[in-house]
């Protein structure tokens, strides 16, 4: 090889090292700045975002929207697993989102992390797109939703001011129905709201959540003890025994009897299938005895003029007879209904003597609910 050629080689020996080490410095930094960007883009999920959902464009608006966020603070503590993350929509301002931190003053302290232009929050539309947003700027392993506002069980909704199903934002509310179509299954619904543990409203929503909470009588405005429950809530399996008998014994503690008011119920919402079934074969045994019953003598669950809503298992019993199928009801609805408790008395108006958590409607109570109770899923599903 002539000298030449020898410094060629030299040449191209040289340029080949200094490129690969170049190259081997632009792996290094690549790899380096590729693990940098993951921990600060994408951290470890959280165990659990609960969303609160609080429609107060209604009566509910001051003082309950305002005392309930600074419950929610008093209770938050950091070492949750999660965030607690509240859609609000009030009387006269946008609506908003806060993501809750800790405080223990009257103040309310928490970041406004989103903002609205007025709009139906009673609207489908709406709250998936509301509920979209939040899951994807708080992703979690699993999901809560609390749905904080007036309701009226599944009562179609209309624009009577006596009627409503679930939310009122000025007036505004939507069908059971409609809230069923809401995309995701979450851990647990807990309604804040009146009258929603009705058998036709949690079958409706049986595909929605795990399980269900509320109540099948009015709920006080004071709602829930969110300074009480939020630590169990956040745990890995939910303590629905304590969040329930923390409510529980909130109602019980206070002197005017009149304010001793509460029922709430929490349905495990997997075997209400089989209590649909069972149910069916029942009815359609024993339905003709609807006409001829006595509806005076059976639990009631409001203070209506006409009472809308009765206890679930004394209706089925006073249409039933001795049906042996009927023990097998109850075992289901054992099964279904997880836990139950109430007080004596729902406002000094009635009394309630006997509860199997869930309540119902008996057809011949109005015309026009008739009408619209054929739509429904239950009816369909026990009546047909």
């Amino acid at each position: 090889m002539n000298n030449d050629m020898k410094n060629e080689y030299e040449r191209l020996r040289q340029r080949h090292l200094t490129a690969a080490g170049m190259l081997c410095l632009l792996c290094l930094f690549c790899a380096c700045g590729k693990s940098h960007s993951y921990r600060d883009v994408n951290p470890p999920l959280k165990t659990r975002t609960v969303i609160v959902y609080m429609l107060g464009d209604n009566s509910l608006d001051r003082p309950y929207v305002e005392e309930d966020i600074n419950e929610m603070e008093r209770g938050w503590k950091d070492s949750f697993d999660g965030d607690l993350i509240v859609y609000v929509d009030q009387k006269r301002i946008a609506p908003y989102v806060l993501k809750i931190s800790g405080d223990r003053t009257s103040d309310i302290v928490s970041r406004e992390v989103m903002k609205y232009s007025e709009q139906n929050s009673s609207s489908m539309e709406v709250m998936e797109k509301v509920i979209s947003d939040i899951k994807g700027m708080y992703p979690a392993k699993s999901y809560g939703l609390i749905l904080w506002s007036h309701a009226n069980g599944w009562l179609p909704a209309s624009g009577s001011s006596m009627s409503r199903s679930f939310g009122d934002d000025g007036g505004a509310s939507m069908n059971i129905s409609e809230l069923a179509t809401l995309p995701g299954k979450y851990d647990f619904w807990i309604f804040d709201a009146c009258d929603m543990m009705g058998i036709e409203a949690v079958y409706e929503l049986r595909h929605n959540a795990d399980y269900i909470v509320g109540s099948v009588t009015e709920v006080m405005a004071g709602g829930f003890p969110y300074h009480d429950i939020l630590e169990f809530l956040f745990r890995e399996n939910v303590a629905f025994d304590s969040v329930c008998g923390k409510f529980m014994e909130l109602y019980r503690s206070y002197s005017r009897s009149d304010m001793q008011t509460a029922a709430l119920s929490v349905v495990k919402t997997g075997n209400l299938d089989g209590v649909a079934s069972v149910s069916r074969s029942l009815m359609q045994t024993h339905k003709g005895n609807i006409d001829n019953l006595d509806v005076s003598q059976i639990q009631k669950y409001d203070s209506n003029d006409v009472t809308l809503f009765f206890d679930y298992l004394d209706f089925m019993e006073n249409i039933a007879g001795n049906d042996p199928e009927l023990e097998t009801l109850r075992g289901l609805l054992q099964a279904a209904v997880i836990f139950e408790d109430h007080t004596p008395s729902i406002l000094n108006e009635f009394e309630i003597k006997r509860s199997c958590g869930l309540s119902c409607y008996i057809p011949g109570q109005n015309m026009n609910l008739d009408y619209a109770y054929r739509y429904t899923s239950w009816y369909k599903a026990v009546y047909n």
